[in-house]
């Protein structure tokens, strides 16, 4: 069983026949978990508001300049011949300002890639979400091999006070041997405890990632020793250009391309037309007015933010270029790591923890017989339990590299068996 999964398939919602929201149960899978984030994340619902509010600012932007009602009223509440209101002359009218080179659709052009550009800085967060979620569970599956291990050192502390109580009672060990197993009992008692603590506090941490205050689920269904082969580093890197910040860096291209068309909009003049009807109250006559602006000089203002959008546009490419070379050495050096750690683990688990398992007996049957020291037999229990441990952390160090490479890459690097 494996427990990494396509971090891209969970974005997707590939998994959804599986239930939203885990419900109080004995296992749990990372399927399950992932798909939990996915629906109850606070910060992914959070982005749905974020979204719409995008759209919103996309229909803002493409809007027309307004209509503008204007009421004039002149020449009465003044002194002398105006203190009334026989000259008052009043003027109604309409007015708007027409945008030529097609501004408002540039600047719905703009609003449309700012709302791509935050997709994918959402797409970016919910992926660096659901790997940290595959960590956590990856830590839940740890401290249950770790709280495994305690309980087989005290298990291993009891069987060896028993075999120094023997000798201790037939005189063949001194009495201060069953003192220093006691003593060894009593650590690895604390040690079973703490063990118990740290599993309750990473699986309480698992669940916050689904909005939980408590965890609703027993245990974490894994094998970390499951370990497929590591494939080749070239065909790894060929996968970088799906890379979110690659990705948003060609938005943010497309972005700097639509602020530039609109600076070079900005040479067309806009025209202010307006037209109503003005009241003579002392003659009780009406007339038309007509009145345009022009503004003169548009495209010599519009020169420097042409200039300034032109060379934002153009640094983009190189800053891309950067990043996918700051990426490439990540996922090399994370790749080494992962190499290191499949060929690593497979010793531990296919020679240093069996033969450790070997030896082992074969010093509690010496110290039985009296060939073996208790302090030598103590060194081998404590070499066998060493070597447990690294094998567990060093196959969830393979999981936790394949993890961040999927970030990377933006997919899976196999689709495995994640039950």
């Amino acid at each position: 069983m494996r427990i990494w999964f396509a971090l891209t398939f969970g974005i997707l919602g590939f998994c959804s026949n599986i239930a939203a929201e885990p419900l109080q149960r004995d296992t749990l899978t990372l399927d399950e978990a992932l798909v939990a984030v996915l629906e109850n994340n606070p910060m992914l619902l959070a982005g749905d508001y974020q979204a719409q509010a995008a759209a919103a600012r996309i229909r803002q932007a493409q809007q027309s300049t307004p209509v503008q009602v204007k009421l004039e009223l002149e020449n009465f509440a003044g002194s002398g011949q105006f203190s009334g209101d026989d000259l008052l002359e009043a003027t109604l009218s309409l007015g708007k300002v027409l945008e030529l080179g097609n501004k408002a659709g540039l600047r719905g052009e703009i609003a449309r890639n700012e709302a791509t550009l935050l997709g994918n800085e959402k797409d970016a967060e919910r992926l660096d979400l659901l790997a940290e979620a595959a960590r956590r569970f990856i830590h839940v599956v740890v401290d249950q091999e770790r709280l495994k291990i305690a309980r087989d050192k005290l298990v291993l502390a009891k069987r060896t006070a028993a075999i120094v109580g023997e000798r201790v009672s037939v005189g063949k060990s001194p009495d201060t041997e069953r003192r220093r197993v006691r003593i060894a009992v009593a650590r690895a008692e604390m040690e079973l405890e703490h063990a118990e603590h740290e599993l309750a506090t990473s699986r309480l941490k698992l669940a916050t990632q689904w909005g939980h205050t408590e965890a609703n689920f027993s245990s974490a269904k894994a094998s970390l020793s499951a370990l497929d082969p590591v494939g080749s580093f070239e065909e790894l890197a060929q996968l970088l250009e799906r890379n979110p910040d690659l990705t948003r860096y060609a938005s943010e291209q497309r972005l700097a391309e639509s602020r530039l068309r609109l600076a070079q909009s900005r040479r067309k003049m806009n025209v202010e037309f307006s037209g109503g009807i003005r009241y003579f109250n002392i003659t009780d006559d009406s007339a038309l007015v007509l009145s345009a602006s022009i503004p003169l000089g548009s495209a010599s203002r519009a020169t420097p933010g042409i200039e300034s959008a032109r060379l934002l546009s153009d640094q983009h490419p190189l800053l891309y270029q950067q990043r996918q070379l700051k990426l490439h050495a990540s996922l090399y050096e994370i790749y080494q790591e992962l190499s290191h750690a499949f060929s690593a683990s497979r010793t531990l688990r296919e020679q240093v923890v069996p033969e450790a398992e070997l030896a082992l007996r074969d010093y509690e049957k010496g110290y039985r017989s009296g060939r073996y020291s208790l302090l030598e037999l103590s060194d081998a229990q404590k070499t066998l339990l060493d070597a447990r441990l690294e094998s567990v952390m060093t196959a969830a160090d393979f999981h936790n590299y394949r993890i961040e490479i999927e970030r990377l890459t933006g997919q899976a690097m196999a689709k495995g068996n994640s039950q």
